[in-house]
């Protein structure tokens, strides 16, 4: 179980068909992240462009995945939306916004 801080994406591969991503982490899994829910809304807009969407990129260390204006997502939250099981107690009330599961295995 992974905790704050230990939680590094590798891969990201977006489509832009469904506003989803799918990482890969460096402990070996992987799962899809859902972005369709902020597609159209304030600085999220930019979202329904399929030519955006694809520039979707790793950060830093593997600590976030990242759109150019300065959109990102942490990593940790990334993990915890795919594995609510996983995160911190306070961590779970305050979670919100993303929707994402583990990617199917296969």
């Amino acid at each position: 179980m992974p905790k704050i801080l230990e939680n590094i994406i590798t891969a990201a591969v977006p489509d832009p068909s469904n506003q989803t991503v799918s990482l890969a982490w460096a402990n070996g899994e992987t799962t899809v992240a859902s972005f369709r829910h902020f597609v159209g809304k304030g600085v999220f807009a930019a979202f329904a462009d399929p030519a955006f969407f694809v520039q979707a990129r790793i950060g830093e260390g593997g600590r976030s995945l990242e759109w150019p204006g300065e959109l990102d997502f942490c990593a940790d939250a990334l993990w915890f939306e795919a594995h609510p099981e996983d995160a911190p107690a306070e961590e779970r009330k305050t979670r919100r916004g993303l929707v994402a599961e583990p990617a199917p295995k296969g």
